[in-house]
């Protein structure tokens, strides 16, 4: 068997057992409904706004909070401009009336945990939030948020459901599938203990975590990630709140989407080297024994797909050249591709493991899609998905590592 083809049969495989694994993982427990409770006890509560030129979204963000279904006496709002260039300052100052509502403009300093970190400094709250200004919060997150820290007296961080706000082009479409299969797989990562990034928008945390291992760090421009590792490195409970829901704006060309996840990756990679003790680590359970090494998995699996693909296209085409110069086709002879019979489809073995990866993550999509209160995807999202991001992802993955590998610094404005 030419050793190309081992690999994918590899990576197939062990992409299969990952998500049979997840699956098995999430029906063993049974994902509770939204219900009409509310909390006993409603701790106050601060949500910093750290932004950056988002003059076209931040309004909305702000409205969004405000509209929310809490105590108007226990929640706060700090928005940090971040030296913006544009009007972003002068957005936030339509809400300085706002008693709730503090504005704070300070110097860029080129990343993002800076701004979350002023933002700590002018909080005395007992829950601490962030929420980016490109994001927008349903009317009874934070009470859902606020019952998950009820629950457990234990969990210091609480995750929400994250959705793509209101897609509309192929792109953002892919995006939409993707963002509902993280709905899935955060819920699922909440059950095995190995939540391993607390997104920007409206994820929570008690102000005891900032007390017990510290600030946001720069962590490659990937501060929620960092946090989440120094959390799990303290033995600090993260869960998620399926019934939370949160759209945030995403990347609508592809130019702007591979520099947004080059910079994700990067984060990964400079974070995982950062904690590299966590990794296979049994004292941190199945963080160290499954959820990291996965992600390491899916990261070399993604390039090495891309590079195997890359390889077949220029040797298909290398041949056909070849052919065609050899066989001396005759000017004007149509040259048609073979015609391709769907009932006589050869059903080898890799065509089992990549039609059962194709199923399960169907399922997982479903799933998500409950969870994330039925968002609409069709034909296109899921053709979009299955098709572009396989050949997309093998691109930002491989930058990121020619630009971890340069100490490139992507900034966390991308």
């Amino acid at each position: 068997m030419d050793i190309g083809v081992l690999g994918v049969y590899i990576c197939l495989f062990l992409g299969l057992y990952f998500e049979v694994f997840l699956l098995i993982s999430f029906l063993e427990h049974k994902a509770p409904q939204k219900t009409a409770l509310r909390p006993r006890y409603y701790p106050t509560v601060t949500i910093l706004v750290p932004c950056w030129n988002k003059e076209k979204t931040l309004a909305a963000t702000v409205r969004s909070l405000l509209a929310l279904t809490y105590p108007k006496k226990k929640l706060s709002i700090v928005i940090i401009d971040d030296g913006s260039t544009d009007g972003t300052l002068a957005t936030a100052q339509q809400f300085k009336n706002y008693p709730q509502i503090k504005i704070f403009s300070k110097k860029n300093e080129g990343s993002k945990y800076s701004a979350l970190n002023f933002g700590l400094a002018h909080t005395e709250s007992e829950l601490v939030g962030c929420l980016d200004a490109d994001s927008f919060v349903e009317k009874d997150a934070l009470i859902e948020m606020v019952k998950a820290f009820e629950i457990d007296p234990t969990t210091m961080a609480v995750t929400p459901a994250m959705l793509v706000h209101r897609p509309r082009n192929v792109l953002e479409l892919m995006q939409a599938v993707e963002y509902t299969i993280g709905v899935f797989f955060k819920k699922a990562f909440d059950y095995l203990g190995a939540i391993w990034v607390i997104p920007g928008p409206f994820s929570i945390y008690r102000r005891e975590v900032f007390v017990r291992v510290g600030d946001f760090r720069r962590a490659h421009h990937t501060e929620d990630m960092e946090m989440a590792f120094r959390m799990h490195e303290h033995k600090l409970k993260i869960v998620n709140a399926h019934t939370a829901l949160v759209h945030t704006t995403v990347p609508r060309s592809i130019g702007a989407l591979i520099r947004q996840r080059t910079r994700w990756s990067q984060g990964f990679l400079g974070n995982s080297l950062d904690y590299s003790h966590l990794f296979f680590n049994p004292r941190f359970g199945n963080l160290g024994l499954f959820a990291l090494p996965a992600g390491l998995f899916v990261f070399i699996a993604g390039i090495y797909g891309g590079l195997y693909l890359l390889y077949t296209l220029l040797s298909s085409l290398v041949r056909t050249a070849l052919d065609l110069y050899t066989t001396q086709v005759p000017v004007g002879l149509s040259l048609s591709l073979p015609s391709l019979d769907w009932f006589f489809l050869p059903l080898n073995t890799l065509t089992f493991l990549s039609l059962s990866v194709i199923a399960i993550t169907l399922v997982v999509i479903y799933y998500g899609k409950r969870m994330g209160g039925g968002v609409k995807l069709g034909t296109v999202a899921l053709v979009s998905y299955f098709m572009m991001f396989s050949l997309l992802g093998p691109v930002w993955l491989m930058r990121a590592v020619w630009d971890t590998a340069l100490a490139r610094d992507t900034g966390w404005l991308t």
